[in-house]
């Protein structure tokens, strides 16, 4: 039996035309895509690990994924053979040899989101696949207030969407922050994991600050009844965009 080798991927994906990354039977998906393109180059089956379950219509900067396979390939060689065979939506930027014991989803330290609401009346046409646009006014300043509250380490179970299969609730969140650049929000949110439509429903609820539903100083006190019907609405998917995810380098 030939040796099994591990390999890494560093891809980018635009989410509008995939169900998410995780493969499905009755959908395209970008693990579905990916696989393959893999097995026609490998020409064996090929099954992937991936840093995280991106719902439909989310996007993707900087996704890790592994698999493992027996014998070996040039990287390069099989980063430019599995592009040419991709739709142009996804594209493969490195492809490396990691330890069997990696594991994309796992090993995972961290990971950022950035989610992007066009504030422009009419909208953005070269922004409406990555931003939800909101025309109505928002206060900035009072979402800002309100985005510092969910630093730290919080049971978020009440910014949870049914359908989630976490066992545990409580999260550490390390950087929770709104910008503002040219009607453009953008919300920046790195933590150690996150729930189930998490970071979609954080923004529903900052959006609602923002509008006057909620107070700044009122995020505390809903963090900590554990109310999904006390926050804000879920966010749109396309907003949504996986920035990064941060590895001890040791492990891979």
């Amino acid at each position: 039996m030939s040796k099994m080798n591990a390999y890494k991927l560093q891809l980018m994906y635009e989410g509008t035309n995939y169900a998410g990354w995780q493969r499905q039977n009755n959908a395209v998906t970008v693990q579905g895509e990916l696989e393959k393109a893999l097995a026609v180059i490998l020409r064996t089956p090929v099954s992937l690990v991936g840093v995280s379950r991106t719902d439909a219509g989310v996007h993707a900067a900087n996704f890790i994924a592994n698999f493992q396979m027996e014998g070996s390939a040039d990287t390069k060689k099989l980063c430019r053979g599995v592009n040419a065979l991709l739709p142009p939506d996804i594209r493969v930027m490195n492809i490396t040899t990691c330890s069997p014991d990696f594991s994309a989803r796992f090993d995972a330290l961290r990971k950022t989101y950035i989610y992007r609401i066009d504030t422009s009346p009419c909208g953005n046409a070269f922004c409406r696949n990555f931003t939800w646009h909101h025309p109505a006014p928002l206060d900035v300043e009072k979402m800002q207030k309100a985005a510092a509250h969910f630093l730290g380490e919080h049971d978020f179970s009440a910014f949870m969407a049914q359908g989630g299969s976490a066992k545990t609730f409580t999260r550490n969140i390390m950087e929770s922050e709104i910008t503002e650049n040219n009607q453009i929000l953008e919300y920046r949110i790195t933590g150690n994991g996150f729930l189930y439509n998490m970071v979609r429903i954080i923004v529903g609820t900052l959006v609602w600050v923002g509008r006057g539903k909620i107070e700044p100083d009122a995020i505390p006190d809903l963090i900590a009844a554990k109310d999904r019907t006390r926050v804000g609405m879920t966010a749109p998917a396309k907003g949504l965009m996986l920035w990064q995810a941060e590895y001890d380098h040791q492990d891979m």
